[in-house]
């Protein structure tokens, strides 16, 4: 299987980079920490320019594609709903397949949507809610952008089985506002007891699966960013009359990191080429999901620390721009499971722990 990129996804990189080169530059996700309708000019932009068309399947783009412009937008660390609206809520919604198109649609044309899927208590997403007599009832936890959402997708359990629901904000959802650790990409928490506007049968692993890929490209991004700022840095910065990059404790550090960023690109890249395959199963989709984000939840705070500590004491000012990248690692990381019990389920997958 080629995962490598194409010359079509290639352009769309470089057409994607220059725009946000452009239009969001790191002050953009400085001045979201502390305005929460900053966002607002950014999106219109994004939806104009047509990148949210990506929330629905066609035959000219895919996973990967989405991937490519997710990794872009998490380099920029664009403070922008694309990734819970376009790559969270869409992937359920896209895994569904019957019955949602129009909902696709609204999503292409800008409405906002997102992922409610982290269960109280549990380290990995999973089914938050019920679905019992018509009304969805239950509660997530740090869903990302709910204050920014019109529609909130989330799994619920129900006398059929898996089903993926989406509620509208308001009558009947509420949110608890919590402290982010990235308040540009703001998360809460919600409780839910609503009328659905649609309920339909999912799989549970595939309806995950191209959400967990969505992320990790995301994350990608950020690795990506912080580790050329690194690696110009250590080029630049001079101490005892030669570069600081020339050191074995920082290139050695810069090398190991890169290892880790090609690693989490490739099997990011190859699971969304392996969504994209009709001959995937769900379980073997998730699973090459689950490993692509768990490398790059390691690789945005490996790289992201690093960072910090290649650029030294100005690294830990508010005026620099590390602790906005540190910011998004973090919270990113944390995004639909951590890398440590992501890797111990698909190990007890792998050993035949789980059904």
């Amino acid at each position: 299987m080629d995962v490598g990129l194409n010359s079509g996804q290639l352009a769309l990189r470089e057409t994607v980079h220059g725009v946000l080169c452009t239009e969001c530059p790191p002050d953009v996700a400085r001045q979201a920490l502390t305005d929460p309708e900053r966002w607002r000019t950014l999106w219109k932009t994004v939806v104009d320019l047509g990148w949210t068309e990506l929330a629905a399947p066609a035959d000219d783009y895919g996973t990967l594609d989405l991937a490519v412009v997710l990794e872009e937008c998490g380099a920029a660390i664009a403070p922008i709903p694309l990734l819970s609206s376009v790559g969270l809520a869409a992937g359920v919604l896209r895994a569904a397949g019957v019955g949602v198109d129009a909902l696709l649609r609204d999503l292409t044309r800008g409405v906002v949507a997102t992922l409610a899927a982290h269960p109280p208590g549990c380290r990995l997403p999973g089914i938050a809610m019920t679905l019992q007599h018509g009304r969805v009832r239950g509660r997530a936890v740090a869903v990302p952008g709910v204050t920014r959402a019109e529609l909130i997708v989330t799994l619920a359990t129900s006398a059929d089985g898996p089903v993926a629901t989406v509620v509208r904000s308001g009558d009947g959802v509420v949110v608890q506002p919590g402290e982010s650790i990235d308040p540009a990409q703001p998360v809460a928490d919600i409780e839910v007891d609503a009328e659905p506007v649609i309920g339909v049968p999912v799989d549970l692993d595939s309806a995950l699966a191209a959400s967990l890929v969505a992320a990790a490209a995301d994350l990608v991004g950020v690795a990506g960013a912080v580790l050329s700022r690194s690696v110009e840095h250590a080029k630049s910065r001079q101490q005892f009359g030669k570069p600081i990059g020339a050191f074995q404790g920082v290139k050695h550090a810069l090398a190991d990191n890169y290892v880790c960023l090609e690693r989490a690109r490739s099997l990011t890249y190859a699971a969304a080429a392996r969504l994209d395959d009709p001959a995937t199963t769900p379980t073997d989709a998730w699973m090459v999901a689950a490993m692509a984000k768990a490398a790059a939840s390691d690789a945005a705070v490996g790289c992201a620390r690093t960072a910090v500590q290649v650029h030294g004491a100005i690294a830990q000012t508010w005026e620099h721009d590390m602790h906005l990248y540190l910011r998004h690692a973090w919270q990113g990381a944390a995004l639909l499971g951590d890398s440590r019990a992501l890797y111990y389920a698909v190990g007890r997958r792998f050993a035949g722990g789980a059904s």
